[in-house]
């Protein structure tokens, strides 16, 4: 589910305009504080850390990197409180 979550954040953060996103919600005023580049940068981060979580134990390939990648998204959550 935390994966699915930063999926469809990051997806909307590079697919969306910056007017559409803002008018998903009242909280959404941040991204009037940065740049098309840093919004994509984010959504960027987002997909990475999403696809970090669940391809590991997907795919049965170093499932060892699913708690470093929760790790990584827990440092990027704590930097945008």
């Amino acid at each position: 589910m935390l994966a699915v979550g930063f999926a469809l954040g990051g997806a909307s953060l590079i697919l969306m305009s910056k007017d559409r996103y803002r008018a998903l919600a009242s909280t959404q005023h941040w991204v009037d504080d940065f740049s098309p580049a840093h919004r994509k940068a984010i959504g960027v981060i987002k997909l990475t850390g999403a696809a970090g979580l669940a391809l590991p134990a997907l795919v049965n390939v170093a499932p060892v990197l699913v708690p470093v990648a929760a790790t990584g998204l827990m440092l990027f959550m704590a930097g945008a409180a």
